[in-house]
């Protein structure tokens, strides 16, 4: 079972400077674009630190998102990891990435990471984990 995981940062957009300041419906909003990218939001939590910026946390069925929001220094960070237990996701996380480009950052402004991750291999003849013997 592989993972994608999708790593941007940039400056902040118009769009989300105005969304942080109302960090529920920053929510509702990016809960939608998940949604439309055939994702799960699970949960979801968003903590303001005063004067500081604004995390905010989604857990996805397919793993997590989390966004952080610098407004005094005018930046903001994506983390979006995706898993694929039942089929791949890639394609679904790269949607979500692009709609959160979209939204999020000023244009050109920035720039993406993208590392696929493969599970580690267990060592011939070594036991699953909690398998009985």
């Amino acid at each position: 079972m592989a993972s994608h995981h999708f790593l941007g940062r940039g400056l902040i957009s118009s769009a989300l400077a105005a969304l942080a300041a109302e960090p529920d419906r920053l929510v509702a909003t990016v809960s939608e674009l998940v949604r439309a990218s055939g994702l799960e939001v699970v949960a979801d939590d968003a903590v303001a630190f005063e004067g500081q910026g604004l995390t905010v946390v989604w857990v996805l069925a397919e793993s997590h998102l989390v966004l952080h929001i610098w407004p005094e220094e005018g930046y903001a960070t994506i983390d979006l990891h995706v898993c694929d237990f039942h089929g791949s996701n890639a394609a679904r996380g790269e949607a979500l990435a692009e709609r959160l480009r979209a939204l999020c950052f000023a244009p050109g402004t920035d720039r993406w990471r993208r590392l696929e991750l493969e599970p580690p291999r267990r060592p011939a003849g070594a036991a699953a984990p909690h398998s009985s013997q």
